[in-house]
């Protein structure tokens, strides 16, 4: 049985493996919340790994504990996984591979495995990514922008009469237009990102001349998505997914 976690910027997820088949996602708030409310669901004494894999995209103090709670509580040293410049038949896109985050990589991959075609993964976290592949396998690239949480945040930090009008809204996104400050800023940050992710794959379409399988993914993936032009399959755990085909490799 194999342990994979993907921690993010936010949220820690992570899912069990035993043989091929993949466990639920399941999930936990890490940011602003102590220690021990998270590490207690996901350091379960009553199961016991014989590997762990992580995905860390949330620094070096959360690697160290991750570490040092694999190893207190299972007796196992985890591999962290990084991005390399090729994995079987998919090609990483960067000039400089290792620089690509491991979780838009283990996304492309999971996503990959699913169908080995043109694609473009959008992962709807704290930042929301686009990555494109091409039908060889060849990583394109990809793009970076704030996420919901961020774009609201830069709003009512960085101005005065929205967040002062803001502070004193009722929240609610009834409605295409919102009827009040907050629920702009939050509606307007969503359509935003349904934008960014409908434009992306339409890039990649014009640019190849294939329709590109699209995969979203994240904690805001079904917000996205909702309000998006295509039509794209969720997939919560798509960076699971890449670390189950990583773990199956080893």
């Amino acid at each position: 049985m194999v342990l994979l976690i993907d921690a993010g910027n936010t949220r820690l997820k992570w899912a069990w493996l035993t043989g091929s088949r993949l466990s639920e996602q399941q999930a936990a708030v890490h940011r602003g919340v102590k220690r021990g409310e998270w590490t207690a669901a996901l350091f379960d004494s009553a199961r016991k790994p014989s590997r762990v894999f992580i995905c860390n995209v949330a620094g070096a103090a959360m690697a160290k504990v991750l570490a040092d709670y694999a190893r207190r509580k299972f007796g196992v040293k985890p591999a962290f996984v990084s991005a390399s410049r090729r994995f079987q038949q998919l090609t990483n896109g960067y000039a400089q591979p290792s620089l690509l985050g491991a979780d838009r990589w283990l996304a492309v991959l999971g996503a990959w495995s699913r169908v080995h075609t043109a694609l473009c993964v959008i992962d709807a976290g704290t930042a929301v990514k686009a990555d494109g592949v091409d039908s060889n396998g060849r990583h394109l690239g990809g793009l970076i922008v704030p996420g919901i949480i961020l774009m609201r945040e830069a709003l009512l930090n960085r101005t005065s009469d929205i967040a002062t009008a803001a502070r004193s809204s009722t929240p609610s996104k009834k409605g295409i237009f919102a009827n009040n400050t907050i629920g702009a800023v939050s509606r307007g940050a969503e359509f935003a990102l349904a934008g960014f992710a409908d434009h992306a794959a339409d890039a990649l379409e014009r640019g190849f001349g294939v329709k590109p399988k699209l995969f979203i993914t994240g904690g805001d993936a079904k917000i996205i998505a909702a309000n998006m032009r295509r039509h794209g399959e969720v997939v919560p755990d798509l960076v699971l997914q890449g670390l189950a085909v990583v773990a199956a490799d080893i």
